[in-house]
């Protein structure tokens, strides 16, 4: 009878054990996937903080007189591997910190002249892939992506 009686509370020890493992398991589960949320969040976070933004700026002399076209950094990091595509053709100009203009009028000028879009693909610091497409037809449109 004993013997029986310590059999069961084993057997019930051993049951509860397994029960309190699986529900430990269940919560370091949703602890983990929470974490990993954290983690996304916070380094999209800082992307979106460091992200460059290109676009195609008519440039302006001090005495107001125009000076063309170029490139500019708008964005909040820099921008990496800068190329740009007119008609098929690639140019490449390297990197443009933050606030930087790169002088392109006579590319973008003559794309704008027979309406053909400026493709300009560039990275940021995370390695990010980014495009602004520029088109020029009643006005000057700009369409940023993340690729």
């Amino acid at each position: 009878m004993i013997s029986t009686l310590s059999n069961s509370i084993q057997a019930l020890a051993a049951a509860s054990i397994a029960v309190l493992t699986f529900l430990t398991l269940r919560v370091l589960r949703r602890y983990a996937d929470d974490t990993k949320k954290i983690a996304d969040v916070s380094s999209s976070q800082t992307e979106n903080s460091q992200m460059p933004f290109l676009a195609v700026m008519l440039r302006m002399r001090p005495d107001n007189e125009e000076a063309g076209w170029g490139i500019e950094n708008q964005g909040f990091g820099p921008a990496l591997n800068v190329m740009y595509r007119i008609s098929g053709r690639r140019s490449s100009i390297g990197s443009l910190s933050e606030g930087a203009i790169q002088a392109t009028h006579g590319d973008i000028a003559d794309a704008f002249a027979i309406q053909q879009p400026v493709l300009i693909d560039y990275e940021s610091l995370s390695g990010k892939k980014y495009r602004t497409t520029v088109t020029m037809a009643d006005t000057l449109m700009h369409r940023f992506e993340k690729l």
